[in-house]
């Protein structure tokens, strides 16, 4: 993949992250490593001149920078839940606050979405048991459909799996090597997946830096197919893309633009809509958004003009080769749309904790970043702290992410913090109480 000579990609990230596991790179702790000796390597290195693809496995396994992370901190990056509720989860006999959850609006353990599965299992069986072009389009998919596109003001929508599934399906659709995708170098890891399945050319920009942006148009030029693509709000950095501003430039330059909306769809805007609503603007050429976050299920999107989804439809392979989206989550889908649209109170209060603990934490002098939204990250400068201060709001039966290169730059470890409109502003002064000792004691805040 190419990348603008002044910007660095976040596939470059994924690629040197192959070696590191899935956490990525961590500080190195000598004495927390067990070393791996020329004997050890030598007869997995014999087997892979041998043509035995899984030695790998277990070269990278011996190689791994997570072999020098205590095992008690590698322990908070996968914790078994054994059960949830709207605000809370029980994790090891504890009931705990959850604040790592993407259940934004409270919607993945609402009765009203789990009777409308259970009607639609009575009615429709387990499965669609086929993909949309054959046998697995019913009734619901298409008042599903119909429900997203008025609820996203684009004239159609097609569903998808998962949001994963709906970034590569359009983009592997709808590029080839002869266009251009000019990409947020912090953008989802699915659009650079569904980018390379295109075998499409790929220029990055810094983040939110529209200097950066409009060089990069500039250098394509006007006659290339170009593509710009963003998240609507920053999984990591809690940001709004600067949407008015990348839409004029657009314009500009002749380019169209598509908006992974999955973090503000149901979340952002006076109606819930998502980062166009927010700026009260149109939505760009292309929307699309996940299903398993605001709207508490499973499933994706995508939409867009009726021609260009008819296109969608026809040459995504995602969409083509999938089993449907089940009937019982369809349906508890279409309870969720209407819950959205008549409950703005669930948006009300998930910005009132938002803005409570947001401005809690600054005051206390954590560096949040630049976030903006119900995503709050505690960005601190080395992994050890980060993943103490995890360790110690766990004592405190407070459930928070840790987060590591590559999902995040090296040198800004940082607590992932995503809250839901189940919290309370009681429940952010609580965890404004548990910050602010162990902060102090960590010597991260004076």
């Amino acid at each position: 993949m190419a990348t603008c000579p002044d910007c660095f990609c976040r596939v470059d990230s994924y690629i040197s992250a192959s070696s590191h596991g899935p956490m990525g790179h961590v500080h190195e702790h000598p004495k927390d490593v067990q070393e791996t000796t020329m004997n050890d390597l030598a007869p997995v290195e014999d087997a892979m001149l041998n043509g035995d693809l899984f030695a790998k496995a277990f070269v990278a396994r011996k190689h791994s920078a997570l072999n020098r992370v205590k095992p008690e901190y590698l322990a908070l990056a996968m914790r078994k839940i054994d059960a949830v509720s709207e605000r809370e989860v029980v994790f090891a006999g504890r009931r705990m606050l959850m604040l790592s959850s993407n259940n934004y609006l409270g919607l993945a353990s609402d009765p009203r979405l789990s009777q409308a599965g259970v009607e639609a299992i009575r009615y429709w069986g387990n499965s669609t048991s086929g993909s949309r072009l054959l046998n697995g389009t019913n009734d619901l998919h298409e008042e599903l459909e119909r429900k997203l596109s008025w609820f996203k003001q684009v004239e159609t929508v097609v569903a998808f799996q998962s949001g994963y599934m709906a970034n590569l399906g359009v983009l592997s659709a709808l590029l080839s090597k002869d266009d251009v995708a000019i990409v947020d170098k912090l953008v989802h890891a699915s659009i650079l997946d569904g980018c390379a399945l295109a075998h499409a050319q790929v220029r990055s920009f810094r983040h939110q830096d529209m200097a950066s942006l409009e060089r990069v148009l500039n250098d394509v030029g006007h006659k290339a197919n170009k593509l710009i693509v963003v998240d609507g709000i920053y999984s990591m950095d809690g940001d709004f893309a600067r949407l008015p501003e990348i839409m004029a430039l657009a314009r500009r330059y002749g380019a169209r633009v598509m908006v992974d909306d999955a973090h503000a769809t149901g979340v952002a805007g006076p109606h819930g809509r998502g980062t166009a609503d927010h700026f009260g603007i149109d939505e760009p050429d292309i929307i699309t958004g996940t299903l398993s976050k605001a709207f508490g299920c499973i499933g994706g999107f995508v939409g867009a003009t009726k021609e260009v989804m008819d296109f969608i439809k026809y040459n995504s392979h995602a969409f083509i080769y999938s089993t449907s989206i089940s009937p019982s989550v369809t349906a508890s889908l279409i309870r969720a749309v209407r819950i959205i649209e008549d409950e703005p109170q669930k948006r009300v209060n998930l910005w009132a904790c938002t803005h409570h603990l947001l401005s809690g934490l600054k005051s206390l002098g954590f560096d949040t970043g630049v976030s903006e939204t119900p995503i709050i990250p505690i960005v601190l400068g080395d992994e050890i702290t980060m993943f103490e201060l995890v360790a110690r709001m766990d004592a405190d039966d407070i459930f928070a992410s840790p987060v590591i290169y590559p999902a995040c730059p090296r040198n800004k470890p940082r607590v992932r913090i995503s809250l839901c409109a189940e919290h309370t502003l009681s429940d952010m002064d609580r965890v404004l109480d548990s910050v602010s000792r162990h902060g102090r004691d960590l010597g991260i805040i004076q």
